[in-house]
């Protein structure tokens, strides 16, 4: 059971770490192309948002990957 845990939490971790990079990055890029066109008189509240919530998706997907290699890795130690 923690073998199959751990594997379901390393395809969402992961796949959602690199999901959340690619779309929130590109947002991110977005409102970064709105910011630099205006001088930085707009975007500039949207772009340190979209950056910070895309840098924690991507930070907690990863978190969940790791928690799943260590839940597998657990479940080896315990086998043999």
């Amino acid at each position: 059971m923690r073998k199959t845990i751990g594997y379901l939490l390393q395809i969402l971790g992961w796949g959602g770490a690199a999901w959340l990079g690619l779309v929130g990055g590109s947002f991110s890029a977005i409102y970064l192309m709105g910011f630099i066109g205006t001088g930085g008189r707009e975007a500039g509240g949207e772009l340190a948002l979209m950056l910070g919530i895309t840098v924690a998706g991507v930070l907690v997907g990863i978190g969940l990957g790791r928690w799943g290699r260590r839940l597998v890795r657990q479940a080896n130690a315990f086998k043999a």
